[in-house]
């Protein structure tokens, strides 16, 4: 047995995904999340390769007499012009998992946004199968499926609400990641509680070998990373701060530049009052006990303040996530690898309305606490067993409000607290059948309970009219669900080049965010299932064809989906959903089909890398007393969606990127007609989400300097400049009816867009 870690030779830290291979042979792995890896091989000579994207391949011979530990550290590939080519990456056609896509940091870095921030979420909304819906909105939409579908881990912790500023930055500090992995169809069976997709998001290790400090300075924000050992070779931290003061760059942009100093008419009502800003703080300590026992320690605290005079100068939000983990690998044996975590997140939402005499303070939360433990059983060559076990309590508040002062005429009022607990065990199987043929199936049994105190009503058929309440004491149960997942991957290896995958998941999702709006505002509210409101589920069948061109340096994928839906919740018309009691009478349940097609061609290596994705996909739900019982198309219903994106390093100096996307029109609901009652004027909608917005395009260009002198410096200076879309197309983020004031009986419909042109410019230092 020969089994070890993979590691980066400057920092020490592990590298996921690297490939371990036996030359000659089919014999191989890829490193997990800790960059461990464990070949089965019996007593003998072997060549063993180590290769990872972006560093020099390592082959080694060994004399294999029985069990043997062996590291590897790799070295970066240093030369960014030789178009070096990288024998033995694992492209598409090796992998049974599909659906599945990683993006480096590299790349994260380099994708230009309207802010000029890198952005982690903004970047894979430029891949196939997932939308954006608003304008430089980070949330994700994901084959059909809603953006609270998407199950977010940081360091094995949910993240509730990944957004900062409504939704215009994700949470995540490009500086402080290490790995970003998204699963849009079947998932690893230790993944679970969401429909559409997992996004896995590892944070950085520390370097264990040397102090290592990066700062940068934007129009909208600063970071400062500091990272370095704490006992060389053995342990290591991380710090990484970013701050962004957005409201003070929009004062001195539309205030001071561009009303006071140009004269532009256009902001001369925008006010310089503006108070935005937020700031993430990700820390990670990684210790190494010994050879079989690793412990890390993470922590991540982000918070937002949100005031904006145009949008509304009565409200104040604020909203926070706050995540703590920490996991302990151990080595059984050379074939038992295990993680074990514990970890707490947390997100806090608040707004501050100040109307004259009706001041208030609106706070909600939702608090996790859970335990995994995860077990990797190297059983053979051919077959690498997962199972675990997962346990979760969950804390809601779904609402409260508080007087703002005393003048306050609004009394103090609190929505029932809820609890609940969440159970699942795993397992699942990656084998091997023959040089051909490969598989990858499991399992996953989930359970559910509501736990007391609570109170449950009983409706009337039309749920207008309370006829019966229940009480439950303390950790009483009040319902319970379950389920069982079953997944599978399969993969035919039709040549070297090319190969075909068939996949099928069932999942189900416990919990509800209860939203109606598509930016993701801190006022929505997560509640878990009750009598009324069931767990969604999904049926999703796959097949793909996958093939690998230039000696694997080019990946081509085209795959093919359908997903059912069931379950699936959305609000009567006129819904009452603020501090609701009774929600559950403000809310439909029914059923939904999502199907498309993706295709995807990605170059990885080289002076020229990028990707071009196109998407054809169609989403509608089916809901009774909405759009009369016929199936109509959600907001994030988008039809197509093409995006390319590349990066070129003209020289040792300069790197040019650029992005392009264009995608249909999403769907909203706009009135027919107005009628008037008792000289009053009402607006009548004959449908649900009846009217298509118009296409969405843009490009976006950027150029990266890294100083001539960095090489033979201590002080690594570079210098970021983009254009965010450059030939000023106004894309529409919203429409809005307004009434005629002279004639009531008439009206217009105003669009609304965010950004022309957008340039940027940043600074980073590295020592």
């Amino acid at each position: 047995m020969l089994n070890g870690v993979v590691k980066d030779s400057l920092t020490g830290e592990t590298l996921i995904g690297a490939n371990v291979k036996v030359l000659g042979s089919i014999q191989g792995i890829t490193t997990n999340t800790y960059g461990f890896y464990s070949l089965n091989l019996s007593k003998s000579e072997y060549n063993i390769s180590v290769t990872y994207i972006g560093y020099k391949s390592i082959i080694k011979t060994i004399d294999l007499n029985g069990n043997l530990r062996l590291d590897f550290e790799m070295q970066i590939q240093q030369s960014k012009l030789d178009g070096v080519t990288i024998s033995g990456i694992k492209s598409n056609t090796e992998l049974t998992t599909m659906s599945r896509n990683e993006i480096s940091v590299n790349k994260i870095k380099s994708i230009t946004t309207a802010s000029g921030e890198s952005d982690v979420l903004k970047s894979l909304q430029l891949l196939p199968g997932i939308q954006s819906v608003n304008e430089g909105n980070s949330n994700l939409y994901v084959r059909g499926g809603s953006y609270d579908q998407n199950l977010i881990l940081l360091d094995e912790a949910p993240i509730y609400n990944p957004t900062h500023a409504l939704g215009f930055f994700s949470t995540f500090n490009a500086d402080a990641i290490k790995n970003v992995t998204i699963y849009k169809g079947v998932s690893p069976a230790q993944y679970g509680g969401r429909l559409s997709s997992v996004v896995n998001i590892t944070m950085r290790e520390g370097n264990n070998n040397k102090t290592q400090v990066d700062a940068g300075v934007g129009l909208v924000a600063s970071r400062l990373t500091i990272e370095g050992p704490l006992k060389k070779g053995k342990s290591s931290f991380m710090l990484s701060g970013r701050y962004s003061y957005t409201g003070q760059t929009m004062n001195l942009l539309f205030g001071k530049i561009g009303s006071d100093i140009f004269k532009l008419s256009s902001l001369k009502n925008i006010s310089n009052q503006n108070k935005i800003w937020f700031y993430d703080l990700n820390s990670k300590i990684n210790i190494i006990v010994n050879s079989r026992n690793h412990v890390f320690l993470s922590v991540y605290s982000g918070y937002d303040y949100f005031y904006s005079y145009v949008l509304n100068n009565k409200n104040v939000l604020n909203w926070g996530n706050f995540t703590s983990t920490i996991r302990w690998n151990h080595i059984f044996s050379n074939s038992l690898f295990s993680n074990f975590t514990l970890y707490h997140s947390k997100y806090n939402y608040s707004s501050y309305i100040n109307e004259d005499i009706r001041n208030f303070i609106w706070e909600s939360n939702i608090i996790e606490t859970g335990f995994k433990a995860d077990f990797s059983y190297y059983l053979s060559q051919k077959s690498n067993i997962k199972m675990g076990i997962n346990g979760i309590i969950h804390s809601f508040s779904p609402g409260s409000i508080i007087q703002g002062d005393t003048n306050s005429i609004i009394n103090d009022f609190s929505l029932d607290k809820k609890r609940s607990a969440e159970i699942a065990l795993y397992f699942d199987n990656d084998q091997t059948i023959n040089n051909r043929l490969s598989l990858i199936y499991g399992i996953r049994f989930t359970s559910f309970l509501n736990l007391g105190p609570g109170t449950v009503y009983s409706y009337n058929n039309s749920m207008s009219e309370i006829t019966d309440s229940t009480s439950f004491g303390k950790n009483q149960v009040i319902n319970t669900y379950y389920g069982v997942e079953p997944r599978f991957s399969f993969r035919f290896k039709i040549n070297n080049s090319s190969a075909v995958k068939l996949a099928y998941c069932y999942t189900k999702q416990y919990l509800h965010l209860l939203s109606n709006s598509t930016v993701g505002l801190p006022t929505d509210t997560w509640v878990p299932p009750d009598k009324y409101i069931s767990p969604q589920s999904s049926n999703q069948y796959i097949i793909g064809y996958f093939r690998s061109f230039n000696k694997q340096k080019i990946d081509f994928s085209i795959e093919v989906y359908y997903k059912d839906l069931l379950n699936i919740i959305d609000f009567i018309d006129n819904a009452d959903l603020f501090l609701n009691k009774h929600i559950e009478t403000q809310v439909l349940s029914g059923k939904g089909r999502s199907y498309g097609m993706e295709l995807l061609i990605e170059k990885k290596i080289g002076r020229f890398s990028g990707w071009i994705s196109y998407t054809l996909a169609k989403t509608q739900y089916k809901i009774n007393q909405i759009n009369n019982g016929n199936y109509y198309s959600p907001r994030y219903d988008i039809r197509h969606n093409l995006t390319f994106t590349g990066n070129f390093n003209l020289n040792r100096s300069w790197e040019l990127s650029s992005t392009f996307k264009l995608s249909s029109g999403g769907f909203i609901t706009l009135p027919d007609q107005i009628f008037i009652v008792d000289n009053i004027a009402f607006f009548d909608y004959s449908a649900r989400n009846n009217y298509k917005l118009q296409p969405y395009h843009r490009l976006d260009i950027s150029a990266k300097y890294n100083s001539s002198k960095n090489e033979f410096r201590r002080f690594k200076s570079q210098w970021m400049f983009s254009i965010y879309n450059l030939y000023n197309r106004k894309n529409i983020y919203s429409l809005f009816v307004k009434q005629d004031p002279d004639n009531f009986t008439m009206a217009s419909v105003y669009k609304m867009y965010l950004f022309g042109i957008v340039p940027s410019i940043s600074y980073n230092l590295k020592f």
